[in-house]
């Protein structure tokens, strides 16, 4: 009976998190000085948009952090 209500409890629990909307926080930065800093909510119906990294434009010259220019989510 325990094991049955463990198993119970775990499928409620993955049942609960996947109908979420997940949020993410994005910045926006210019030569590596973040502009603007959001929460962006992603609809679980939207099928162009699976995880919040889909989202990024960021680029940077030669791997530097202080050059780093575009729009990032995490």
């Amino acid at each position: 009976m325990k094991k049955l209500l463990v198993i119970l409890a775990a499928a409620g629990l993955l049942f609960a998190m996947s109908s979420c909307d997940k949020k993410c926080t994005c910045k926006t930065y210019a030569a590596g000085v973040v502009l603007t800093e959001s929460e962006v909510v992603l609809d679980k119906d939207n099928t162009s948009v699976k995880k919040c990294s889909d989202m990024n434009t960021v680029a940077t010259l030669n791997g530097d952090e202080s050059t780093k220019t575009g729009y990032e989510c995490k």
